[in-house]
Parts: structure tokens; sequence; C-alpha cells
């Protein structure tokens, strides 16, 4: 009878797959193409190049940033005709890259540069995954 029991339960209320909550580092800067907030990235690339940074920053951000482009993918998807709306948004497993990222984004703010931190169950329709990041076009606005 317990038996009968514990399988009526599991039919009736079948265990619930986990939400799996995707996280974006963004600018207040809208982006002209996907419209939506800038990346991090290009927030990251206008300091580097802006030559404003103090040299142990610019080391620093250089030090995260190499080890990000040696494990990190580059989605090729990112510059097909069609996907300029498209977004990146790190998987919650991705602690490494993530923690990397936030040690940018607290240089980032030293110098004035507003990021946020947002998270979503649903970024869109995705084009790209792999073990770290996804790559989805946004619903319309």
């Amino acid at each position: 009878m317990l038996i009968f029991c514990v399988l009526l339960l599991a039919i009736r209320y079948p265990e619930k797959e986990p939400v799996v909550r995707y996280v974006r580092f963004q600018t207040k800067r809208q982006d002209s193409d996907s419209h939506r907030p800038s990346g991090i990235f290009v927030a990251l690339y206008d300091l580097r190049d802006s030559g404003e940074l103090a040299t142990h920053d610019a080391d620093e951000l250089n030090k995260h940033l190499d080890w990000l482009k040696m494990h990190l993918k580059s989605p090729a998807c990112l510059k097909d005709i069609g996907n300029e709306r498209a977004i990146s948004w790190f998987h919650p497993r991705a602690k490494e890259p993530i923690r990397r990222v936030r040690a940018i984004v607290e240089i980032l703010r030293e110098y004035g540069v507003v990021i946020d931190q947002i998270t979503t169950d649903h970024p869109g329709t995705v084009l790209y995954e792999d073990g770290w990041q996804v790559v989805a076009k946004p619903p319309r606005k």
C-alpha cells in the first residue's frame, strides 16, 4: 500500500525542473542593433581604448580578458545576418567566467562606468548554447 501511495504522489506531483537563471552584465547605453543595453565587453573595450586606465588597472583588465578569450567561445552566430538583435548570457554554472567578469565590473565602476547585473529564465530564442553561455534573440518589445 505504501508503494502505491508513493507512486500515486509521484504521478500527481511530478518533480519540477529547476529554474535556470541566466546572467548578463550590461551598461546603460542602448545598442543600436539589439535595442537593448550594450554588454559589458563594449564598455570594457571603450574604457581600455580610451587611454584613461591606470597601468595596474589595464593589466588587471587584460589578465581577465585574456582568460575569457582563451576559455569562452565567441559564437559565430553573433556575426550572422539576421542575428543583430542577439545578446549573450552566462549560464549560472559558469562560475569562473562570472567571477572574472565581476572583477572587471569592479574596475569599470572605479572609472564611473555603470554596469548592471540582470538575470532571466527566458533569454529569448536560443541561437547558440555551450556549457557556459547562451546567445539568444530577445523577444521584441
